[in-house]
């Protein structure tokens, strides 16, 4: 072969290699989006998902050797190739029965994760992962060159992982959808393959080398090939007539940086959540036509923190959701503020778009993190409400011994932290151990599923002084759910807890957050 035409199939070999290997970790990532509304985003999901990658390549690797000795010839990588990018792009197509079928016959969470991951990263990933070997078996010209051919191959393919992973998390995501990127994927890798089976006869008629490469570049870019397609009253009420007029159901499933946000509509209710059937935890909910109902009730619960404060000018709320408590807040107590913490801006679009959240001089929505914000506030609070869950669980740099000493800083003198803390897992002990050690008090409420903590700098108050602040918040406020009905969910402290401090260098929240106390299932 002259030189010219080696250099081009040299240069399209590695090509290929770059874009296959940003195929397979872009789809890794991606593999999280898939399984995150059914089985959630923990360390289960995230250990099924590498694992069966890793599974994946080294089958590949194995069968990628055999392959490349048996029949050396670069038409056959181009057909593995295109039988994994094809599997990508049919994939959408399918994934969502496979994920549901495994969801209602497998009860087990890691089993089910894995199952899952199994069933739609497998088969790609080993057709994928067969490129390597292959390609060191076609570019070896000499025993002397095994090294250099191979870690070539190899570095090249992981400098296409690494911006396969980047690109996919800080670029596509946040613009694309998944299943979008996927079809984008498969389409780029069909492309790549195609070019490798055509390569021999490029090669042949002397193809400048550049426009080989330039091919190859022109695969990975198909993954941006779809494109997803979006006065001072308190609520958008046309907002929230649109979707009123709207049929029960999903009534859109958004893709975020963050989180699948699944909106459904239930005659006049609309609930936000991010899990397709809210298996884990209990979704924000929202009337549409009475924006002062609050149908979940632990969010009920946690307005009893009104009942604190010597007054309520200052209100700050780590995780907006449906946007329904500080909605709420506002209406009966028309001289509050309320400052709206979220991390996630495609929560914030669809508490505007399909909730009728809006910002007011009252009411502030702030794209951030809560721990962030609270670093670089200045500001003192009467009220700090802490609703903040990702996949099921609350952020664990969210539970710290030295997040709640910020918190504490941040409140006025008998200001207060409430909290929605899943009563039925390790995690909860242990958040309340950790409470106690920065409040001198931590009144708990029951409600449901979930226990309310109300910490606060002020000495302990007993049940009867409660009671006269309800009545008198009561009086003032006229608060749709009374609180003294509400005071009645307070328990007494749990005895001999013995549970460990969260603190910043150990937080295993995800972990505490699936061991269940109550022994009544088991991950």
């Amino acid at each position: 072969m002259h030189l010219p035409n080696l250099r081009s199939r040299v240069i399209g070999l590695y090509s290929a290699a770059f874009v296959t290997g940003a195929i397979v970790m872009s789809f890794e990532m991606l593999g999280s989006r898939y399984l995150n509304p059914y089985f959630g985003s923990g360390i289960y999901t995230w250990a099924a998902l590498i694992s069966t990658v890793l599974a994946a390549l080294a089958v590949g690797y194995f069968c990628g050797g055999w392959l490349a000795d048996m029949r050396p010839q670069v038409q056959i990588l181009g057909l593995t190739v295109i039988f994994g990018s094809l599997y990508l792009v049919l994939l959408p197509l399918f994934a969502d029965t496979i994920l549901e079928a495994v969801l209602r016959t497998v009860d087990n969470i890691r089993l089910g994760s894995l199952m899952s991951a199994f069933a739609i990263m497998f088969l790609p990933v080993v057709f994928l992962g067969m490129y390597s070997p292959f390609t060191i078996r076609l570019l070896l010209r000499s025993a002397q060159q095994s090294g250099s051919v191979s870690g070539a191959v190899y570095g090249i393919s992981t400098f296409g992982s690494i911006i396969g992973t980047l690109g996919t998390t800080f670029v596509l995501m946040p613009e694309f959808g998944s299943r979008a990127i996927t079809i984008g994927m498969g389409a780029a890798g069909t492309l790549t393959g195609l070019i490798l089976i055509f390569l021999p006869f490029v090669a042949r008629k002397s193809l400048p080398a550049s426009s080989i490469a330039v091919a190859a570049l022109v695969a990975g870019l198909l993954v941006f090939s779809a494109r997803t397609s979006d006065a001072d009253d308190l609520l958008n009420l046309q907002a929230r007539a649109e979707v009123l007029k709207q049929k029960d159901g999903l009534i859109a499933h958004i893709e975020t940086e963050y989180n699948d946000v699944f909106i459904t509509k239930r005659d006049v209710h609309l609930g936000m959540s991010f899990q397709r059937y809210q298996l884990l935890y209990s979704e924000s909910v929202t009337n549409l036509t009475d924006p002062d109902e609050l149908p979940v009730a632990y969010t009920q619960t946690m307005m009893l923190g009104a009942i604190y404060p010597d007054t309520l000018r200052k209100c700050l709320m780590i995780g907006l959701g449906a946007g329904s408590m500080p909605t709420y807040l506002t209406r009966h107590i028309p001289e509050l503020v309320v400052d709206n913490v979220e991390l996630d801006p495609g929560v914030i679009t669809a508490a505007k778009k399909y909730f009728g959240i809006r910002e007011t001089p009252r009411t502030r929505l702030i794209e951030n993190d809560g721990r962030v914000f609270v670093v670089r506030s200045q500001d003192t609070y009467d009220l700090i409400l802490v609703d903040a869950f990702r996949g099921g669980y609350v952020p664990f740099h969210l539970l710290t011994k030295e997040f709640y000493a910020l918190l504490k800083q941040h409140l006025s003198p008998r200001g207060v932290v409430v909290f929605n803390v899943h009563s039925d897992t390790k995690l909860y002990e242990s958040t309340l151990v950790t409470l106690k050690s920065v409040f001198p008090t931590v009144d708990a409420y029951y409600s449901g599923g979930s226990t309310i903590p109300i910490a606060g700098a002020e000495a302990p108050v007993g049940r009867e002084i409660l009671m006269q602040r309800a009545a008198a918040a009561q009086a003032r406020y006229q608060f749709r759910y009374p609180m003294q009905s509400l005071l009645e969910a307070r328990i007494d402290w749990p005895n001999h807890l013995k549970a460990e401090l969260l603190t910043d260098d150990f937080a295993p929240v995800s972990l505490y957050d699936a061991i269940k106390t109550n022994n009544k299932r088991q991950w």
